[in-house]
């Protein structure tokens, strides 16, 4: 009944700093601090639906976001998948997803992004991104050679 009572209390928004129930010692209750959030509109959307086959989506926000979305079904090109249920489901089409998103960040930098989503995964590249680094040529021929003498052992 005490823990309760004690509940009621605090659900019914006592602000003491201190409550004593019976011999329960003195319990601190902190209000949450309230959280300020700034609503950023909108200012241009996009999005245009071409049946099942087709769509682009663009839309930028009022803070400098800008992004871009492009889904294409490529018919003939499917295979299986599996749903979200686990089973694996054949499909005719190959859904291509391409897009890009851009924002400035904190330094005042613009960050831009382009991606693919594709039978060969998900891809993405910016200038802020690492790049891959090529071996130089004597090296990857060393590499290859060392491979080809571990494999035939």
């Amino acid at each position: 009944m005490k823990t309760f009572a004690l509940v009621a209390l605090f659900v019914a928004g006592v602000t003491s700093s201190s409550i004593r129930i019976g011999s329960l010692e003195p319990v601190a209750i902190r209000a949450a601090p309230l959280t300020v959030v700034r609503e950023i509109p909108i200012v241009r959307f996009s999005h245009d639906i071409r049946g099942a086959e087709e769509s682009k989506l663009q839309y930028e926000t009022g803070n400098g976001i800008v992004v871009s979305a492009n889904t294409l079904a490529r018919k003939g090109l499917g295979g299986l998948y599996q749903d979200e249920s686990g089973r694996m489901v054949k499909s005719d089409f190959l859904i291509q997803k391409t897009g890009s998103y851009s924002y400035t960040n904190p330094e005042g930098q613009l960050i831009s992004t382009n991606w693919v989503a594709d039978e060969n995964g998900f891809r993405a590249e910016g200038a802020h991104m690492p790049k891959a680094v090529e071996m130089p040529a004597e090296h990857a021929e060393a590499h290859r050679i060392a491979l080809a003498r571990v494999s035939s052992h």
